[in-house]
């Protein structure tokens, strides 16, 4: 939520800037009278609008006379003549009016005596009496903390606000993933404020304990920036500033959309409206970009892990599903910048089962779904897998009966221009990427809409290599990650024995994963079982039964 007083002195600023007003030029060659917004020079002085004079009264060109409460007159304040024109108290650059005058850029409003120097012009410091009262923003209705005495168990909330989330809690699954926040209970979701997720770690058994909340964002002191920081339910309250910079929140229109295999563009220049000398863009990596040593997505074209992008316009295309915490820096001068962070979804529709592993490039690992009810075997015709679930053979779409899904759901897939040749449509089940000692490749299936009531069953098999192998496979419902396994080191798996049949290598059957879907929305949710023994996934290396 950005504050409208933000919003309106904003405006103010703009119309400043835009109009070019300077009443100091005023020579009338023609006794008509200037009419001060309709961009036409009505008695011919050469001056139009609010550049002549005449025009110093007009209610239309008294945008930079409205910063200040106390006001004597309706004089415009002239920023380089060493009088208080508008009868403000303020002279020349002292004057909030003269914000965006060139030669005030280098005014030190915002910082009291003994504080370090810093030449942006947009801040200012009440304690210095460099702010007037109507630029303190204040925020007369917070959203109350919410903090309780005690815990609630197993709420992925941090109840108590003592900075541990369901300490003392019962235990979880490993593999399992749920949201969570780590802030005030009732400032989630508020502002910049975004949840994060926690794994499940294994204890060495059955059961494991819920591991650190990661990715999201949580509560942080008010910044200058038009966003509410400490998700009080306002913005920029408490400071005095006027920013050049809107940053998003996570729930942006401009963030929303994002899918796997499409080019998604976020502009800077969306969020700040001042002169940049020089941007910065970070992302955050995900659990196959660690596994695989680079990302699963680029960056204007560039997959390299840690890279920074340094332009105003980024293209992002991702390779799989999640939350990627994004951060741009745009520096203002050399050293100095304005910062924001949010988090960007990449979800894709129903069920999407992806997965990698640490050798890629010296092995192969097939990814396979089967859906319950039809086949008994792995490696059969209805086992859906790189040999039948790819754009140019669909056997096992024909036997599933899965709805087909738009094109723009499998365009941008290395299929995609073999679906939309022959089909116009992208085909359930779909396997669509096979990596087949890639580097930095992973392996993906989905199921765009799955069936209400039914089971898929996920599976994994070693096909070929010699090397010791340690698998990833994530789990997604309606773009939210549901289960991770594998990952990190205390949930690892093993591979050790590969080979060409199902029934002599090994074969993991990971998890079944029950579909739900909702007969007015069409939304899928899933509840996902890992087949899994004591803790022990379960892996055999002498049978390709269900």
């Amino acid at each position: 939520m950005k504050s409208i007083l933000s919003l309106t002195l904003t405006a103010i600023f703009a119309m400043i800037i835009l109009s070019g007003c300077d009443p100091k030029k005023s020579t009338n060659n023609d006794p008509g009278s200037e009419i001060c917004n309709n961009n036409i020079d009505d008695d011919g002085d050469g001056d139009i609008d609010c550049n002549d004079s005449d025009c110093a009264a007009s209610a239309a060109c008294q945008s930079n006379n409205t910063n200040n409460v106390n006001n004597t007159n309706s004089n415009i304040e002239i920023c380089d003549n060493g009088t208080d024109d508008d009868g403000d108290g303020a002279v020349d650059c002292d004057d909030l009016d003269c914000l965006t005058f060139q030669g005030c850029n280098n005014n030190n409003n915002n910082n009291d005596a003994g504080d370090v120097t810093d030449t942006n012009p947009w801040d200012f410091d009440a304690d210095a009496g460099d702010c007037p009262p109507e630029m303190i923003a204040e925020c007369t209705n917070p959203v109350p903390s919410g903090c309780g005495a005690t815990e609630i168990p197993n709420n992925g909330l941090d109840d108590n606000c003592n900075g541990q989330i369901d300490e003392n809690s019962t235990s979880c699954i490993p593999g399992d993933v749920r949201q969570c926040f780590l802030g005030p209970p009732n400032r989630r979701n508020i502002g910049a404020c975004v949840d994060g997720q926690q794994l499940c770690l294994s204890s060495g058994g059955e059961f494991g304990t819920w591991g650190p909340c990661e990715g999201g964002i949580s509560p942080t002191p008010e910044s200058c920036d038009g966003l509410d920081n400490d998700c009080n339910g306002c913005a920029d309250d408490g400071l005095c500033c006027l920013p050049p910079i809107n940053c998003p929140q996570s729930d942006d229109p401009t963030l929303s959309g994002a899918m796997p295999f499409t080019d998604f563009v976020i502009d800077g220049g969306n969020y700040y409206f001042g002169t940049a000398v020089r941007w910065e863009w970070t992302i955050s990596n995900g659990p196959c970009d660690e596994v695989l040593g680079q990302r699963a997505f680029t960056v204007n074209g560039n997959n390299q892990l840690n890279y920074v992008a340094d332009t105003q316009q980024i293209t992002l295309n991702f390779n799989l599903s999640g939350w990627y915490t994004i951060t741009m820096r745009v520096y203002y001068n050399a050293t100095e910048y304005y910062e924001c962070t949010f988090i960007l979804k990449v979800e894709g529709p129903g069920l999407r089962v992806e997965t990698c592993w640490d050798t890629a490039g010296s092995t192969d690992l097939d990814l396979h779904l089967m859906k319950q009810g039809h086949g008994t075997n792995w490696c059969g015709s209805e086992d859906c897998r790189f040999a039948n679930c790819k754009g140019n053979s669909f056997w096992a779409q024909s036997a599933w009966n899965q709805a087909d899904s738009s094109i723009d759901f499998c365009i941008g897939t290395p299929s995609g221009s073999y679906f939309n040749t022959n089909y116009g449509v992208c085909k359930n089940p779909r396997l669509d990427l096979d990596n087949q000692w890639d580097v930095g490749i992973p392996e993906n299936i989905n199921v765009d809409y799955p069936t209400d009531g039914q089971t898929y069953r996920v599976g994994l098999h070693y096909w070929t290599g010699s090397l010791v192998t340690h698998p990833v496979v994530n789990i997604y419902c309606d773009g939210q990650r549901l289960a991770t396994y594998g990952y990190p080191t205390s949930n690892q798996v093993t591979f050790t024995d590969s080979g060409s049949v199902c029934s002599a290598s090994d074969l993991w059957r990971v998890a079944d994963v029950l579909t739900e879907v909702d007969p007015v929305t069409g939304a899928v949710t899933c509840t996902v079982t890992p087949l899994s023994s004591g803790g022990n996934p379960y892996i055999t290396q002498t049978s390709s039964a269900y």
